[in-house]
């Protein structure tokens, strides 16, 4: 598994819900992958503002929302009524056993996985439900085109399918599912969002709200953007993105994991 380089969301937490909020095809996938578990009680790790928080409690789970980012937290709890705990995922300050699962959207790649997952499978009596884009995902983003780096620095950080259900087994884990999500695009702006929306891309608000592109050289997010602008003007750029749509029908946009 990949060494994870931390990212501090403190100096973006002000303004992280003008770009993310919840995608309503993943929330109806984790909660009924929750409830197909039997869970009542669930620890969702990297609750950052509490925007998937608000879609586990209005489904009747109670929840338990943690995040490693203070500044996330003070939003979210005043947003949600829920438990909220200032916590690192590989270290869990709570029970073994203590809730029925571990939920999380959008987190793994900030996790260093075999001690995070190791946690999950202390504290989780019934199993954990992780929303995640894999590499397989990440790989058919057109963005590869026009900021090579990403090979380099985000690649390494989503394991390929088979090697996370591997370390889910690893982790002690019996049973491990996995499925196919395609966003809808009508509301959370996650770093893939812009694949059908290019120009998302120039707002610096959205690229701040991402830790994709808050991990790119600012150099070479300015090459890449100068370039796209070209190619959006002189239609190069519809040739470009296509050579991704058959990988990307494939692999669609995340994958929601189901351990038991």
């Amino acid at each position: 598994m990949p060494v994870v380089t931390s990212i501090n969301y403190g100096p973006v937490a002000a303004g992280y819900d003008y770009s993310r909020c919840v995608e309503p095809v993943i929330a109806v996938a984790l909660v009924e992958a929750l409830k197909s578990l039997g869970a009542r009680s669930v620890l969702e790790i990297g609750a950052g503002t509490g925007n998937y928080t608000d879609a586990l409690t209005a489904s009747g789970l109670s929840v338990i929302a943690l995040d490693r980012a203070p500044a996330m937290i003070e939003i979210g709890a005043h947003k949600i009524s829920a438990r909220w705990i200032l916590s690192n995922a590989s270290a869990l300050p709570l029970r073994t056993r203590s809730v029925d699962a571990i939920a999380g959207v959008n987190v793994l790649h900030h996790l260093a996985l075999p001690s995070a997952l190791s946690e999950f499978r202390r504290v989780a009596r019934r199993g954990a439900v992780m929303q995640a884009v894999v590499r397989e995902n990440l790989e058919t983003l057109w963005y590869r085109h026009y900021f090579p780096e990403m090979d380099e620095v985000l690649l390494p950080l989503h394991p390929t399918l088979g090697s996370l259900i591997t370390a889910m087994f690893h982790a002690g884990f019996s049973r491990v599912a996995s499925a196919k999500i395609f966003y809808s695009g009508r509301s959370d702006l996650t770093f893939e969002a812009a694949r059908t929306r290019p120009h998302l891309l120039f707002d610096s608000g959205f690229r701040a709200s991402t830790s994709g592109f808050r991990r790119l050289e600012s150099a070479g997010i300015a090459r890449g953007l100068a370039e796209l602008e070209r190619d959006l003007d002189s239609g190069a750029f519809a040739r470009i993105a296509a050579r991704f749509d058959a990988a990307h029908a494939a692999a669609a946009d995340c994958v929601l994991i189901t351990a038991r």
